[in-house]
């Protein structure tokens, strides 16, 4: 059984333009090809003008929030990995005890976010543009922080932070054959490397404050689990804290 595929389609062709009309064909042959797809794949269209800067994280935003099911998984690359074919299955049939289970008929229970990575790469930085499996309407979006013409793993790699900090470590961590643990694509501008090094520090900086100061206020002093994530927190954000 396979599941929903939301797919957002961007294009500078005008609304009902031959162009669009063009595309849309397209869509509906390659449905016509792989029935499953009749019923399964949604596409959304973001129409934009030409020359606009390209925003993929926000792009998957979109695709997201438009998407039928409760739980998602973000393919932030170009799909050259192909997931398990016992993906969606073995989502929608896990065991209640654990927290990431769906209950039956498709309704959401409490769930933490999960990574799909290699086996090398089980904490972060985990593999280059990991997939990541979480709820439809978790709080954590990731965002668009560094300039344009950066390597593609080097802005996903700040969402998983957003996704790993956010849950204090505790993510499912799935190893998935295919996904490699090589080195992220590197900047070859040196000025450019120093510069990307400079924000993601000053990010990751400003997301540990952040954390740390939330979650201050809202911790229970005598859970020994509140405590536990105050000392991760702590731990993990010693080194950028003080940059």
């Amino acid at each position: 059984m396979a599941g929903p595929l939301s797919l957002l389609v961007t294009t500078s062709a005008q609304p009902f333009s031959p162009q669009q009309e063009k595309l849309t064909a397209k869509l509906a042959a390659l449905q016509r090809k792989h029935p499953p797809l009749q019923k399964n794949l949604f596409v959304h269209f973001l129409h934009m003008e030409a020359g606009i800067e390209v925003r993929p994280n926000a792009f998957l935003n979109l695709a997201r929030l438009l998407a039928p099911s409760p739980r998602v998984v973000l393919f932030p690359g170009n799909l050259s990995v192909v997931p398990p074919k016992t993906l969606y299955r073995t989502l929608l049939h896990q065991q209640p005890s654990s927290s990431s289970a769906m209950a039956p008929g498709g309704h959401p229970r409490k769930r933490r976010p999960g990574i799909m990575t290699s086996r090398e790469r089980t904490s972060f930085p985990f593999a280059p543009l990991a997939p990541l499996v979480l709820a439809r309407d978790d709080a954590t979006w990731c965002t668009e922080r560094f300039f344009a013409d950066m390597p593609r793993s080097a802005d996903w790699e700040e969402c998983l932070w957003q996704v790993w900090l956010g849950n204090f470590g505790d993510l499912e961590i799935r190893q998935v054959d295919g996904i490699t643990g090589q080195a992220p694509s590197t900047i070859e501008n040196a000025a450019a490397a120093k510069l990307h090094r400079r924000l993601v520090s000053k990010f990751r900086s400003e997301t540990c404050g952040l954390a740390i100061r939330r979650f201050a206020a809202l911790r229970d002093a005598s859970s020994s689990a509140d405590t536990k994530k105050a000392r991760w927190l702590k731990r993990v954000c010693r080194s950028w804290s003080s940059n």
